[in-house]
């Protein structure tokens, strides 16, 4: 079963992900997450795939209290994040499904956001994101 809150990665990503990351989040970190993301264009293999038509309206907002919340056709979602500055994994929790989603942290700046996610085959699938409001 998939849950809005993981729409932004439901075309290409399965949710089974399991375990947490202990909470080593340095503050310039949180004050370069916490702002809106959309979705820019995934990267696989060194090409761009756009977002489809129904991902192009995705945001994903992180918050300083470590909430987030996903927005997609019109569903929100909510959930926590942890960041392991160590091994630089994003654990998004889901608040009611308890779905767990780990992503690597690839590149935050005060404009992108790009992540990698390794899809059941264990390909690598890079993320791209940019602020929506600086």
């Amino acid at each position: 079963m998939k849950k809005t809150f993981f729409l932004l990665f439901a075309s290409i990503l399965g949710i089974g992900s399991q375990g947490s990351a202990q909470d080593k989040t340095p503050l310039a970190f949180t004050d370069l997450i916490a702002k809106e993301w959309k979705l820019a264009y995934y990267g696989d293999n060194g090409k761009k795939q756009p977002p489809s038509k129904q991902q192009e309206d995705y945001r994903m907002t992180f918050f300083k209290d470590k909430r987030v919340l996903s927005v997609g056709q019109g569903k929100q979602d909510q959930g926590v994040w942890q960041y392991d500055s160590t091994t630089k994994v994003l654990t998004i929790t889901d608040n009611k499904t308890k779905g767990i989603l780990e992503l690597q942290v690839m590149q935050l700046d005060s404009s992108q956001f790009v992540v990698g996610y390794k899809d059941p085959n264990g390909a690598l699938v890079e993320i791209h994101m940019l602020a929506v409001r600086q």
